[in-house]
């Protein structure tokens, strides 16, 4: 029997979700650290004549997204399509699909502007950092953002030279000023040079332009107003030592300073902890390129701990006003409504003239889109608030532990995406180039995700903990016998964690410790 191939149809009905513009720019605005997004922030105010800044912080904070305006149903992220066609996207099922050069261009069509004020298109690349700046460059790019005079400027350019390896400013400010007048002709009274010093005190790291220890340790102790309600008794504890106790904290003579404080063993324990985390030379990097140094940080989220041992979330609003669509641009539109429904009542065709319907077009446009930003703007708080959230939630034994590494738990993108109830993409964004600040330190929110092993009594033990545990070994090894991979393994194994000779080398050779015969002594 001849086999016969047939030709057929058949409708088949599917529901696909596919992605748009708008899913696009705030995948976009999620990755952004608080820094960068203050400035997409401003640069989309300056070129949409429809946002500005609201006088009621209220406006346009909704708890239910409906209220705002109509989203689209296909939406991941719950947000409107903006006035950007969607035409390009269609063909792409996730965000993770659209191609960056794309990505790269609605950038563009979002008017995300460089420094000098150009646009950016798709062809463009953007500059994150120049590799080749210093640190003490870095510091002079901070001094540029006071409002200072030429002189001025010049005044804190010699300061920052002035500098030892420390990062100190150990001239007295009688030499500084001589110095000046000498070198730079620059004259100076000593209340000037005093505030120029305090604004280089002010710039990243904490401590530097110190004028000795006891001072660099006190600037790193300095704390916002704001803050200060947050802050635990020993940090204030600590801040106390530093200042009325510093020939004690600097001799080490700890008993007498728990018996002039009148506190338990638990405190003074707390109090040393606190000092320990700072840094008595913040300037033995400045001498390092950038690609070494750690860059200035701001904090996305600060985790705060109660007297109950309860962390809580507090997000950076930093320099984001709050906005709202302008009411010249919504009178337009209403104006337009109300003349349309008189129309229709009369039985008439609203007329409009070439100009008036520009005007219409042009205002409902720009609403359109004011509306989506402001409510793209609403959904990155929440998104983040809610990834934060989880994060502290998973690791309190390591918030409430005084940031005690041993205390991290293993975790990863999935188990924050099924708290916050958002895809995994969503929680990698989120936690890209985000910090976390904390009583005792700063960390990247990428610090809490890591790998995981099983341990012989089944529960979890992460990456980070098998890393420590390495490095206690190595570090209490016989100098004269050091331990091999092997041993180290067996080691591990014997309290119940296996991790492969291979994997050890790894974690070693990551650690910065070398093999057992270079280590031998």
């Amino acid at each position: 029997m001849a086999n016969r191939t047939t030709l057929g149809q058949k409708q088949e009905q599917k529901q696909v979700t596919t992605t748009s513009a708008a899913q696009v720019m705030l995948s976009n605005i999620m990755e952004m650290p608080i820094g960068e997004f203050e400035q997409f922030v401003q640069n989309e105010i300056d070129s949409n004549d429809a946002l500005e800044q609201s006088p009621d912080e209220n406006d346009f904070i909704h708890d239910d997204p409906a209220e705002a305006y109509d989203f689209s149903k296909n939406d991941e992220y719950g947000v409107r399509d903006s006035h950007t066609s969607n035409e390009e996207y269609d063909d792409y099922l996730t965000i993770d699909q659209v191609p960056e050069d794309l990505r790269n261009r609605f950038n563009g069509e979002m008017s995300i502007r460089n420094s000098s004020g150009g646009q950016f298109d798709g062809d463009e690349e953007r500059v994150i950092a120049d590799t080749g700046t210093t640190s003490y460059e870095d510091l002079i790019t901070q001094i540029g953002s006071y409002k200072l005079t030429d002189d001025e400027k010049k005044v804190i350019v010699y300061l920052i030279g002035s500098l030892d390896e420390r990062g100190y400013l150990i001239q007295d400010d009688d030499t500084l000023i001589d110095e000046l007048n000498f070198q730079e002709y620059i004259e100076i009274e000593h209340d000037e040079l005093t505030h120029l010093i305090h604004i280089l005190q002010s710039c990243e790291p904490a401590g530097i332009g110190a004028r000795n220890l006891q001072d660099c340790l006190l600037l790193q102790m300095r704390v916002d107003p704001a803050e200060k309600q947050h802050l635990s008794l020993a940090k204030r504890l600590a801040h106390k030592v530093i200042r009325d106790m510093f020939d004690d904290l600097s001799h080490s003579r700890w008993e007498k300073i728990q018996n002039a404080l009148d506190v338990n063993d638990e405190a003074i324990k707390e109090i040393q902890h606190t000092i320990h985390h700072l840094n008595p030379k913040p300037g033995s990097g400045l001498n390092e390129s950038i690609q070494t140094a750690a860059p200035t940080v701001i904090p996305d989220f600060y985790v705060y701990v109660d007297e109950n041992d309860e962390p809580s979330v507090i997000q950076s609003r930093g320099n984001i006003p709050e906005l709202r669509v302008s009411d010249s641009f919504t009178d337009i539109i209403s104006d337009y409504k109300n003349a349309q429904e008189k129309a229709q009542k009369a039985g008439q065709t609203l007329s409009l003239s070439k100009r008036q319907e520009e005007a219409y077009l042009y205002a409902s446009h720009k609403v359109d889109s004011a509306k989506a930003f402001i409510e793209n703007i609403r959904r990155r708080r929440h998104t983040l608030q809610a990834v934060m959230e989880g994060i502290v939630k998973r690791q309190r034994d390591f918030f409430i532990n005084q940031d005690d590494e041993m205390c991290i738990k293993p975790m990863v993108l999935q188990d924050i995406a099924d708290y916050a109830q958002v895809d995994v993409s969503t929680v990698s964004r989120a936690a890209n180039s985000k910090y976390v600040k904390t009583e005792y330190n700063t960390y990247p929110l990428k610090f809490f995700f890591g790998t995981e092993f099983t341990g012989a009594d089944g529960e979890s033990v992460s990456q980070r903990e098998a890393l420590l545990r390495i490095k206690e070994i190595i570090e209490n090894e016989d100098s004269h016998h050091p331990l091999s991979d092997q041993k180290i393994s067996d080691m591990l194994k014997e309290d119940g964690l296996t991790v492969a000779r291979r994997t050890i080398a790894k974690y070693r050779d990551r650690l910065g410790y070398s093999v057992a015969s270079q280590r031998r002594r």
